[in-house]
């Protein structure tokens, strides 16, 4: 979807990288596949360079991961 948004702009991927102020790899990357995901402001700052509606080239999903965090312990 991201690929077909720039071809109807009539972008590159270099443009599109420097309008949105990320590398020209991460945008290389989601076109090609390589990348599947992209951190929420990378996601925003390429839709609104493309001037395409929030949502609509990027799904927003929530991470599965946690992290467990050694914490010392309160002293009595």
């Amino acid at each position: 979807m991201l690929k077909q948004y720039m071809e109807f702009k009539r972008l590159t991927i270099r443009e599109l990288a420097t309008q949105a102020r990320v590398s020209r790899s991460t945008v290389g990357h989601l076109v090609s596949g390589a990348r599947r995901t992209a951190k929420p402001e990378t996601a925003r700052a390429i839709e609104e360079a493309l001037g395409a509606p929030p949502g609509l080239l990027f799904e927003p999903r929530a991470s599965r991961v946690s992290r467990e965090v050694k914490r010392d312990p309160v002293p009595a």
